[in-house]
């Protein structure tokens, strides 16, 4: 059999003169066939034949106010107000100072909870020094009186972190407000603080002032968009699919579709607001180049709108938030990448299938990384000593009650009596010693209930077990004033922590 090789013709077009200027100016030579292209990609419908060159509108701003008066969400970061707990405001400068004001001028008990036991690095030469915050905390049972102390205190916010679900949960009396509507923070795990992190209550109050305003419409520009013309040459450097998220996520997927399929039809202008305000646009009336108007209120004898892209989508937004018109948007004062501390405590959870418990496991306390602990007087254990190692003798074994205990290492189980079937926090008991020895209290607030014991609720644990830390936040408020917190950030972990629990053990006897 024979082969055969298949030929191909191509037709391509010679230029008359070798300059290229002329090929690569594109320019156009034939009006009809122009006009035909421009028929072909539907030019001739007037739909692509203005561009948008004046705009009117109406907009309307409400500030968001906070139940305590002393502090201004226009001016203070929202994240100072929702994440600051109960004495922030005492750092440890400030307890040094106040605490060596007092023990100099007032004669205090000799008390070792006032003063600093194990404080964290690099003030360890401090410790036995007098703790102002100490002093603060027990000033009505020591006698003291705000103006004892050398700098007054400021106000507080309202803690807004709730224990049992290891997030930031505001209630109603210490939420955010608007005129008519309550903006309400559910479920803040840590961090920046956007629109996304409330939910509104109520209805707005319509008897806000409304201001007309004026701008010039630009086209949308952004990283690797195609060019607006249909002549124009592409960049082949700019790839919108190469800037993050990249374009394997579905999202960025339809984005980008949307973005090439209408590059040229979205155009930006400037709406002016003040942070930590409520901002909503009313109207809206558009001038294009051809000196046509369109309002966003222009109805048929029907009553129906004649323009309805001038509103905002009613059945699906981007930056709507829950309880929100679709035209609100909420601004707040966010902390633009504060300084942070090194962890001052680090806690992280998990479920332990074996041993059938909730383990919180401190891993940082007061800024040490967590330790060993040995009771003043520890009893003997039952199996002390060590292992042989003489094969040809018989073995022996002991009996151990219990083994595994740690500290550091707090169970929580289910609580029978709690209807709510809430985790409570136990301790445990070390009982391979001849005398039980309870392990030590938890030391991180963290794992602080408050007066009662710290109740978990199982539905806020993920499978793959969570990491709470409280670190200091430092940032600036709108006149340039430091602002100084601690945040309690909860992120996610890779696997869970787990420990393993024996009880009535039978192990090889050890020998001293």
């Amino acid at each position: 059999m024979g082969t055969s090789y298949p030929s191909y013709v191509r037709f391509e077009p010679r230029s008359q003169t070798p300059d290229f200027a002329d090929g690569i100016g594109a320019r156009v030579h034939d009006p009809l066939w122009f006009l035909a292209r421009q028929w072909q990609m539907g030019e001739h419908q007037g739909e692509n034949a203005s561009t948008p060159v004046w705009l009117d509108y109406d907009v309307s701003s409400r500030p968001v106010q906070y139940p305590v008066p002393a502090f201004d969400p226009r001016v203070v970061p929202a994240e100072a107000l929702v994440e600051s707990e109960t004495d922030d405001w005492w750092t440890m400068g400030r307890r040094l100072r106040a605490g060596a004001a007092i023990a100099s001028a007032r004669n205090l008990p000799d008390d070792a909870s006032l003063r600093f036991a194990d404080p964290p690095a690099p003030y360890e030469h401090f410790t036995g020094f007098v703790d102002g915050l100490a002093l603060w905390r027990r000033r009505a049972d020591l006698g003291l009186t705000d103006a004892d102390f050398p700098a007054t205190v400021p106000a507080e916010t309202i803690p807004a972190w709730d224990a049992s679900n290891l997030v930031y949960q505001q209630t109603p009396e210490s939420a955010f407000t608007a005129p008519g509507l309550t903006l309400q923070v559910s479920g803040h795990r840590g961090g920046r603080m956007d629109w996304y992190s409330v939910d509104a209550v109520g209805a707005a109050d319509p008897a806000v002032d409304h201001e007309a305003r004026s701008a010039v419409p630009t086209r949308l520009e952004y990283p690797g968009a195609p060019l607006a013309g249909w002549w124009e040459i592409e960049d082949p450097a700019q790839d919108i699919g190469a800037y993050a998220p990249d374009s394997s996520h579905s999202a960025t997927a339809i984005m980008t579709e949307l973005y090439f399929s209408h590059s040229d039809e979205w155009f930006v202008f400037p709406v002016m607001g003040t942070a930590g305000s409520l901002l909503a646009i009313h109207d809206a009336a558009v001038q294009d180049s051809f000196g046509r108007n369109y309002a966003s209120m222009d109805a048929d004898g029907a009553g129906n709108l004649l323009w309805p892209g001038l509103l905002p989508p009613q059945d699906w937004t981007v930056f709507q938030t829950d309880g929100l018109a679709a035209e609100d948007l909420l601004l707040w004062h966010v902390a633009e990448i504060p300084l942070e501390s090194g962890a001052v405590e680090r806690v992280q959870f998990g479920l332990d299938d074996e041993s059938n418990l909730l383990w919180a496991v401190e891993r940082v306390v007061e800024g040490h990384q967590s330790r060993g602990w040995q009771a003043e007087s520890p009893a003997a254990r039952f199996n002390a000593g060590s292992p042989n190692g003489n094969k040809t003798q018989r073995r022996v074994y002991a009996y151990l009650p219990g083994d595994g205990a740690a500290p550091h290492w707090i169970p929580y189980d289910i609580d029978d009596l709690d209807q709510a079937g809430a985790l409570i926090q136990r301790r445990l008991v070390d009982y391979s010693r001849q005398v039980p020895e309870p392990m030590p209290l938890p030391q991180s607030r963290v794992l602080s209930g408050g007066p009662e014991i710290h109740r978990i609720n199982p539905s806020s644990m993920p499978g793959n077990g969570i990491e709470v830390e409280r670190r200091w936040q430092l940032a600036r408020d709108m006149n340039g004033l430091p602002v100084l917190w601690l945040q309690r950030q909860r992120r996610s972990l890779l696997a869970p922590p787990a420990r393993r629990l024996r009880f009535d053990v039978v192990e090889p006897a050890n020998y001293e």
